[in-house]
């Protein structure tokens, strides 16, 4: 039997990260359920085009109508932002789902919320959940069968508003079940672009000085280096920042960005899904706290001291240490990293086996 799903995520972002963890989390699926139909549901206004938008009218309507599972997840749908000027309604707030409490409420359907995660601008605190916004999260939360969130910050923040969730951390971290092993030194060496709005501010531009600084110390290493980018908005910066002679890729497809983490000796993770993908196809790994997307994977997986943040004195020297260690093939960082990794994928996996078991006896006796 086919199971129907009706996936709500950031569906036609720039950042091909939103579209890696849809894959990811896909993948999960279909591991534990068999046969399945995914229809992708813009969750919120990075979509572009004529599709309705979020979990509401037209789209609540179909999904009560055709659905055997409506899966909210992936990326960073539970970071509260401000509100544009314009945009009244939820005391100054939105959040990455576009919703409302009643239309929660008229969801008929199992639904599922997998893998999300919160998060902030470069330099700043997470909000916390306020007025509507945290009405409709809470209720969200209360009314699925199955809940994981993507990292340890954001399970504080959703108990801070009386909701407690697993972390298993993010679908893409078991892209792959492969252990963490050394890449061949003749591979390069992918260091990820660090998001462009950290430009934004003096201590990002900054901290985008020094991250040039370490590029150029892997290339005068004899190093061979490939900058990675995840957004299209990260093209103009990446010309202007990225020392000449140091090659950008810039992906179009998820297939395009898997195969190129395929071959490489290692990630340096500027980029949350950087590091995420690095991890999940076996790569050996080193995690940059931008923000509290990155820390709270750091924090999640416990790789303090195998990880930088940029509030710290001292970083790019003890990044220059780690990269030492990395390009060695240390022994104790893939060993940490692969056993990180199998323990929380058995946690990720046995959560959904569990949920799968109840969907697919909730679907045959409404079947029957």
């Amino acid at each position: 039997m086919t199971t129907i799903v009706h996936h709500y995520y950031p569906h036609g972002s720039r950042n091909i990260g939103d579209e890696l963890v849809a894959v990811a989390l896909r993948q999960s699926l279909t591991r534990l359920l068999g046969e399945v139909r995914f229809f992708s549901f813009p969750a919120n206004s990075t979509y572009r085009g004529p599709a309705p938008i979020g979990l509401c009218g037209e789209n609540l309507a179909r999904n009560n109508r055709e659905a055997d599972l409506v899966l909210i997840g992936g990326s960073n749908l539970l970071e509260p932002r401000k509100m544009g000027a314009g945009n009244p309604g939820k005391r100054g707030q939105t959040w990455g789902v576009t919703t409302s409490v009643e239309s929660i409420e008229a969801l008929e359907r199992p639904v599922w919320l997998i893998g999300q995660g919160t998060g902030s601008s470069y330099g700043q605190p997470i909000p916390p959940f306020r007025g509507v916004v945290r009405d409709e999260v809470s209720r969200l939360f209360q009314k699925a069968e199955l809940t994981t969130v993507r990292d340890v910050s954001t399970a504080e923040q959703l108990c801070n508003i009386g909701i407690s969730a697993p972390c298993t951390g993010c679908p893409v971290t078991y892209l792959t079940d492969r252990p963490v092993t050394a890449g061949s030194s003749s591979d390069p060496l992918l260091v990820s672009f660090p998001p462009e709005r950290i430009t934004r501010t003096w201590s990002g531009r900054r901290f985008m000085r020094q991250t040039m600084e370490y590029v150029e110390w892997l290339r005068q290493k004899g190093v061979e280096v490939l900058v990675t980018l995840h957004d299209h908005r990260d093209r103009e910066p990446a010309r202007e920042w990225v020392p000449a002679g140091v090659e950008i890729f810039d992906p179009s497809t998820i297939r395009e960005l898997v195969d190129r983490f395929e071959r490489c000796r290692g990630v340096i993770g500027f980029r949350l899904h950087a590091a995420l993908l690095g991890l999940g196809l076996g790569k050996p790994i080193l995690p940059v706290g931008i923000d509290w997307r990155g820390l709270g994977f750091i924090k999640t997986f416990e790789l303090e001291d195998l990880s930088i943040s940029p509030e710290k004195w001292g970083q790019f020297a003890k990044l220059r240490q780690l990269t030492e260690r990395l390009l060695d093939a240390d022994s104790a960082i893939l060993d940490r990293l692969s056993q990180q990794k199998q323990s929380f994928r058995e946690k990720h996996q046995a959560l959904l086996r569990h949920g799968a078991e109840r969907l697919m006896t909730s679907n045959r006796r409404r079947a029957a």
